[in-house]
């Protein structure tokens, strides 16, 4: 008995690991095709505060009715929500203001590469805040992911010439990407991940609500509205491929393998986009870039089985 209750466990503990990474590789994926609505909806002219308000404030409800759906409405009575719910402040709304101003003063291209060494950050501050420590075959992989990247972002990064502020701005985006990470999977190991995630997600609409009525209504700006439905259609698309499932899906995965781990499936956040320009933008990927995008796939696979191992 104690045999089979041994590999009955051993049996679980693999497949909770297994439903970790593909929960990380579906937030990965999420964020990737939200890069490139988002991508979209902004050269379309819609202002960067109107689209935060739409796409986080659609999150919000979708999570609210899956919420609803699933009978866990009471968990948004959990003590200690509300001062946890702030933690929106960091991410969405200051990672994603950040890294849009950053792309106004540079490129996407560079806002990406900085952002590529968000699983970095986390490894570097994961052992003093989660007490997590990374081993040396997922440093090795990291590494050669983040080399990927490199690839699949290209020249691109630094055309032209880079504004200071543009990467500060990206730099700051980072850190409150990465902060993000430590923190609010820290607070789900006691808080429930659906509500928490919808009212970061409310914290930072009304936060987008508050600059765009600034910037508006009291310093008369172009609230930048376009006018085909389109534009308004993928916006809404992405407040799920942007918003709710990307923040859902990595924190579901922080609770099953580390977040060290989670955290560097997000290099595959760049192909993905990368694939969504091809498909839905018309973009031409160069070889460098397929091989890059090889690469990154090669070393997450690696990382996959690595995980389900260990």
């Amino acid at each position: 008995m104690t045999k089979q209750g041994g590999a009955a466990g051993a049996v679980r503990g693999v497949s909770r690991r297994t439903v970790g990474i593909l929960a990380a590789l579906g937030s990965a994926a999420a964020w990737g095709l939200g890069a490139t609505t988002s991508d979209y909806v902004l050269s379309s002219g819609m202002g960067n505060d109107t689209f935060l308000v739409l796409e986080l404030g659609i999150g919000f409800l979708v999570l609210i009715g899956i919420g609803a759906v699933r009978g866990e409405l009471g968990g948004f009575r959990h003590p200690g929500l509300a001062r946890a719910a702030t933690t929106g402040l960091i991410e969405p709304w200051g990672a994603y203001t950040l890294g849009n101003i950053g792309i106004i003063f540079s490129s996407g291209a560079f806002v990406a590469l900085v952002s590529s060494l968000n699983p970095v950050l986390i490894s570097l501050l994961a052992l003093p805040f989660l007490g997590e420590r990374v081993s040396r075959t997922a440093a090795v992989l990291m590494i050669v992911s983040i080399g990927g990247v490199v690839l699949v972002i290209g020249g691109d990064a630094f055309g032209g010439t880079l504004n200071p502020l543009g990467i500060v701005f990206a730099v700051f985006g980072l850190i409150c990407a990465a902060t993000y990470g430590l923190v609010s999977s820290k607070l789900v190991r006691t808080v429930p991940v659906l509500p928490l995630v919808a009212l970061q997600l409310l914290v930072a609409c009304v936060a987008s609500a508050g600059v765009f009525f600034i910037r508006v209504v009291i310093l008369g700006g172009d609230p930048g509205i376009p006018t085909e439905f389109a534009v308004w259609a993928v916006a809404a698309a992405t407040g799920i491929f942007g918003a709710a499932a990307p923040f859902i899906l990595f924190l579901e995965a922080t609770r099953r393998i580390p977040t060290t781990t989670t955290a560097q499936f997000g290099t595959l956040v760049p192909v993905i986009a990368l694939i969504g320009g091809v498909l839905f933008l018309g973009d031409q990927p160069s070889g460098f870039q397929l091989l890059g995008t090889a690469i990154v796939v090669v070393a997450l696979s690696a990382l996959a089985r690595y995980t389900r191992a260990h």
